[in-house]
């Protein structure tokens, strides 16, 4: 009896290796995944990564991969990917004109609550990865996946004129004057200004003809002694030589010496692309215009009874 029961467990032991070792041998079940749209979601200003093989989203990257003769259908990962932002934040800094943004997303409207972005290549094939402008717009939909942008599609896409590219023109500094010039006195206003001009540029950007122009509308002083002042207004010359009168842009310095005063003035600007509608850029350039020295010296008052033609050696004289 024992020997039977011996047997017994014998064979299923070998049963049961046989199982397992059909299971480990058998072909692999094939798995299907499917891949969500992201969402664009309004309250994300921040860029996503959109490749020719994967999305890049709030999960990570997400990619397909297959073993059978279809992978030879797949795109090649040539190492360029393409990240959007939008472009009414794009390089704002601490300027950011809620009206601009609705003029420029205004131009998405095919659906409801669409955004205007603007095309950044990256290329992982240098270390580290390089980002390129592309000079092209798009637009996001709330609930559409973003779409990465070919060589042909981006040929086709509206010409976007960011900040970056507005800075890069050659934008004429305001001119920084006193009265009288550069000279004042100790604790009396001394009248400074600044002259801007509006501008306009033509120039060749993504085989295309642009028009952009550009105006002076704040200005940032920095009067050398720890004092500053932003206006909007550039103020202006006063009859006379403007000494100890007081304007929206003078200064009165307590100490005599010399002082450089700095001045950055704010253009906003527009554009038109092969004489089409003219369009706002968003943001604001910031030129800096060249340091204006002040010498400030200190006046005394003294009562006399006569004059220098009387006494020339008389105070003053």
């Amino acid at each position: 009896m024992s020997l039977m029961k011996s047997v017994f467990q014998f064979g299923a032991i070998a049963v049961l290796v046989g199982l397992i070792f059909s299971l480990l041998t058998a072909a692999p079940v094939r798995a299907s995944e499917s891949e969500s749209g992201i969402t664009f979601d309004e309250s994300d200003v921040s860029a996503r990564n959109v490749t020719r093989q994967s999305v890049s989203g709030s999960e990570g990257t997400k990619s397909t991969e297959s073993s059978d003769a279809s992978s030879a259908n797949l795109p090649v990962d040539d190492g360029v990917d393409y990240t959007y932002e939008r472009v009414c934040t794009a390089g704002a800094q601490d300027f950011m004109d809620p009206a601009y943004c609705v003029q420029l997303n205004a131009q998405c409207d095919a659906q409801a609550d669409g955004v205007l972005v603007q095309w950044i290549e990256v290329n992982r094939n240098v270390s580290p990865p390089t980002r390129t402008a592309t000079g092209r717009s798009g637009c996001l939909y709330p609930g559409a996946p973003p779409t990465a942008p070919t060589a042909a599609t981006l040929e086709e896409a509206p010409i976007v004129i960011t900040l970056t590219e507005f800075e890069s023109q050659p934008i004429i500094a305001a001119g920084v004057f006193s009265q009288p010039d550069h000279f004042g006195l100790r604790n009396a206003h001394s009248n400074l200004y600044a002259v801007a001009q509006e501008q306009e540029f033509t120039f060749e950007f993504q085989n295309a003809q642009i028009r952009l122009r550009a105006w002076p509308v704040s200005y940032e002083w920095s009067y050398g002694d720890g004092s500053s002042l932003v206006t909007t207004d550039p103020g202006s010359a006063l009859p006379g030589d403007g000494i100890d009168v007081e304007t929206l842009t003078s200064h009165r310095y307590s100490e005599t010496g010399d002082y450089l005063v700095g001045l950055d003035t704010l253009f906003a600007g527009d554009y038109s692309v092969d004489g089409g509608p003219w369009l706002p850029v968003a943001g604001q350039a910031r030129v800096t215009s060249e340091l204006h020295l002040m010498s400030i010296w200190r006046s005394e008052r003294h009562s006399v009874a006569e004059t220098c033609l009387e006494n020339p050696q008389g105070i003053g004289c």
